[in-house]
């Protein structure tokens, strides 16, 4: 089958299906009418899984390029055919929304669009792909073609760091239907879900979830490792958050934000060597536990008996890592769930609840040293630390 395999990178694999084997229906390798491979042979050729393969033919067929018949395979859609009769025409229907990424996505990002694509779903929704190199004069006309192709909204559900405000700005000047963000942004509060006052709150509780299962597990030192960056909003919330907390109960704030490359992380090593034995270490993300983890290991401190590490994100590395990483589960669904809320507020006028916190999900694995030091009293000392966190969350001011 000629020109099947697309070397262009994609931020997600079943958007590469989608691009794949939509080229070559447009370049007319496969003409009207013409029999596809079968997803299994597709999923060979393609280098991926099936499942991989049946969303982006969903995407194709949600476009109306193919037309899938039951028992018989998929077919390339004749030009001007009508809809097909039946509980296809159902899909086919389905109101289609833009959704407008980076074209370079880091594997959280890469995560929360998988879960925002199976929330649309969820709601008879479908979501439209396209990957931009950045949020300036070339993304309008992709928005404008969007908008030509019936989506009534754009999502964009990632921005690149620092967020490129004044280009997002006109974006949304330039564009004939509602775009949507995941986050509130300064002068465009009113095209994200989030109100700017609540932004940040859940990393508070989850910072403080992760400070009290600490001390309950009875580790006396308490350290944050991040990068040395002032473009990420994400460690401003978390850093105050554990200077908040340290504070509040008379721990020595062990702040510990490093560049690039592997020497600033092993003179930080060096410096925390001496609370080996005591000390537990709240990471700004995964890959920031990785680099830590890597320079103990160089240092001969024991993970998890010398230094505790915890990260954020639970990217798909953490089960790998040695000792595998004990992480902060994020509600990617919960966040795809409010961008389709503001999705229904802005075009069906439907009113917009307070969603509900049922508290951070904490993975337990070996890099925390909680079976070690807990046994069996871990769940519970899990559950003390979420409800201690959600209490000292809820301001004296705070009214319901």
């Amino acid at each position: 089958m000629p020109g099947l395999t697309e070397t262009r990178p994609t931020p997600l694999a079943y958007e590469r299906v989608r691009r794949a084997v939509g080229d070559l229906i447009r370049r007319g390798h496969f003409k009207p009418g013409d029999r596809l491979p079968s997803e299994h042979q597709l999923a060979r050729r393609l280098r991926c899984s099936y499942h991989t393969v049946r969303r982006g033919m969903a995407l194709l067929e949600d476009q109306r390029l193919i037309d899938r018949r039951v028992g018989s395979g998929t077919f390339v859609a004749q030009k001007g055919s009508p809809a097909p009769a039946g509980p296809s025409a159902v899909k086919t229907a389905r109101t289609c929304l833009g959704v407008l990424c980076p074209s370079r996505l880091d594997s959280f990002a890469a995560e929360f669009l998988h879960h925002l694509h199976a929330q649309a779903d969820h709601r008879n929704l479908s979501l439209v792909l396209r990957t931009v190199s950045g949020f300036g004069s070339a993304a309008r006309p992709i928005v404008r073609e969007l908008a030509g192709q019936g989506c009534p909204a754009v999502l964009v559900p990632w921005l690149p760091v620092p967020e490129p405000v004044l280009d997002l700005a006109r974006l949304v000047e330039d564009s004939p239907i509602p775009v949507i963000f995941s986050k509130p942004l300064p002068g465009l509060e009113a095209h994200c879900r989030e109100k700017p006052e609540d932004f940040g709150q859940h990393e508070a509780v989850t910072v403080e979830t992760i400070g009290h299962y600490f001390m309950k597990l009875g580790f006396s030192r308490l350290a944050f490792f991040g990068p040395d960056t002032q473009t990420t909003k994400d460690l401003g919330h978390r850093l105050i958050a554990y200077s908040r907390f340290v504070s509040q109960h008379n721990l020595d704030n062990l702040t510990g934000l490093v560049p690039t490359g592997p020497e600033p992380v092993n003179r930080q090593v060096k410096k925390w060597a001496s609370f080996a034995g005591n000390l537990a270490v709240i990471c700004f993300d995964d890959d920031h536990a990785f680099r830590l983890m890597t320079a103990l290991h160089k240092h001969n401190l024991r993970i998890p008996r010398d230094v505790a590490v915890f990260g954020f994100n639970n990217v798909g590395s953490c089960e790998n890592s040695d000792p595998p990483l004990s992480t902060v589960q994020f509600n990617y669904d919960a966040l795809a769930d409010a961008i389709l809320d503001h999705y229904d507020h802005l075009t069906k006028g439907m009113p917009l609840h307070k969603p509900k916190s049922a508290g951070p999900i904490l993975v337990i694995r070996g890099s925390c040293g909680g079976v070690l030091r807990a046994g069996s009293k871990l769940d519970r000392i899990i559950q003390d630390a979420r409800t201690a966190a959600l209490t000292a969350a809820k301001s004296p001011t705070e009214t319901h």
